[in-house]
């Protein structure tokens, strides 16, 4: 992999975590940022995100490269265990990745001026950032723990957005049951990472998805049973 494509690659996970940083860092100092510069800096967000994931894609695909790894640590390694933090960008993942920068670009572009003058305006950016840094890390996950991270961020802020007007009742209401929704799928997903670690002692999904080619070519090392078990478990996520 050449040398400049790995920080291209990771300015695609620090554009949306950079406006996260930004955004809730100046409301837990109670000096929220005005609309104006809310509206830049998640416009620059979305635009460099969705040009480095697009540089990433054309490379991949001129160059024939079917994933880029990109390893954060371990949390826990032992010998027969191992909890890492690894997002994989491959033809799957990085497609998503562009979608969702193309669709918060324009919730957000479209939020700026229907928001204007809002008593909420940088609560609902704030909201917003954290919901579009929990997509980006979700379709890019590698590992299962990875996954769970970026999905709790996505049920989170989700709920938050549902709820938003919340001096109305309604709102509330369908936000209390969004979230009573991603516990469900969140308990599936939880359940199926501790599986998935207690069949092969790991959480990355090459593994899980197949070891003898790249996706969608490889074969699971997993058997039907186990496959059936832990892929029951992510469907029940997902349906949530």
């Amino acid at each position: 992999m050449p040398d400049f494509l790995l920080p291209v690659a990771y300015t695609v996970l620090i554009a949306p975590f950079l406006l996260v940083i930004c955004l809730g860092g100046a409301s837990l100092v109670f000096r929220p940022l005005s609309e104006k510069t809310i509206g830049i800096l998640s416009e620059t967000a979305n635009v460099i995100g969705l040009l480095a994931a697009m540089v990433v894609l054309g490379f991949m695909l001129w160059n024939g490269i079917h994933e880029i790894a990109v390893p954060l640590g371990s949390w826990v390694h032992v010998p027969e265990f191992h909890f890492s933090v690894k997002f994989q960008f491959d033809r799957l993942s990085v497609p998503f990745v562009i979608l969702t920068f193309l669709l918060c670009g324009t919730i957000g572009a479209f939020a700026t001026r229907y928001m204007h003058r809002e008593q909420g305006f940088n609560r609902f950016f704030v909201s917003y950032s954290f919901f579009m840094l929990g997509m980006v890390v979700t379709s890019l996950a590698g590992t299962i723990e990875t996954l769970f991270a970026g999905w709790e961020l996505v049920g989170l802020s989700s709920a938050l957005l549902v709820a938003f007007f919340h001096e109305r009742a309604n709102p509330v209401r369908n936000g209390l049951w969004v979230w009573s929704v991603y516990r469900i799928s969140d308990a599936a997903l939880l359940v199926g990472a501790i599986v998935l670690h207690h069949l092969r002692g790991a959480g990355e999904f090459d593994v899980f998805l197949g070891q003898s080619g790249t996706w969608p070519l490889g074969d699971t090392p997993l058997t039907h049973d186990q496959a059936f078990q832990v892929g029951g478990l992510m469907l029940l996520a997902a349906i949530g």
